[in-house]
């Protein structure tokens, strides 16, 4: 039984981490993440991260899809729950994108894009991973799920011409 208390505290311990490890990155980027000042933000040792992670890839992992996880939340409580149609739901979500509320999490996506462009594998992957998380989750809130991946890439579109300074419409469906 002691070990189950174990287990869990450890539990109870990583998320905690990985929640401070998200608010770093949000703050300082990818390239301005190393595992000593992560470490100290989260108020922890750079072995312990890598004890917890397995690596300091499994860290910025770790990181990145809590940062993800939380934008899907944020567009949850700020949508509504049923399935609509596309020129319905669009602007609700350009709503919340260009309230703001999104921009130091586009500024991470795009340096994670553009390390995956430079051949970084674990990039790709964590990419990927999200891609594919805000695909399926664009598509449960369709009536036209079919539609998520070309929904999902006018949004990232807006994102990267408007980071770069474009004044572009948010894509409307």
């Amino acid at each position: 039984m002691c070990s189950d208390r174990y287990k869990v505290s450890q539990v109870s311990e990583k998320l905690k981490y990985t929640d401070a490890l998200a608010d770093y990155v949000l703050i300082h980027g990818i390239s301005g993440a190393s595992l000593r000042p992560m470490a100290k933000a989260a108020g922890t040792s750079d072995r312990m991260l890598v004890y917890h992670y397995g690596s300091k890839a499994g860290v910025m992992e770790a990181a990145l899809k809590e940062i993800a996880e939380r934008n899907s939340v944020t567009l949850e409580t700020t949508l509504p729950a049923i399935p609509m149609p596309a020129d319905q739901l669009m602007p609700m979500i350009g709503a919340a994108m260009q309230s703001g509320m999104f921009s130091q999490s586009i500024a991470v996506f795009l340096e994670l894009a553009s390390l995956s462009l430079r051949g970084d594998e674990t990039a790709k992957a964590v990419g990927q991973a999200i891609g594919e998380h805000f695909r399926d989750w664009l598509a449960a809130r369709l009536t036209e799920p079919d539609r998520a991946l070309e929904l999902l890439s006018a949004i990232e579109g807006w994102g990267v011409l408007t980071a770069v300074g474009l004044d572009v419409p948010f894509p409307t469906g």
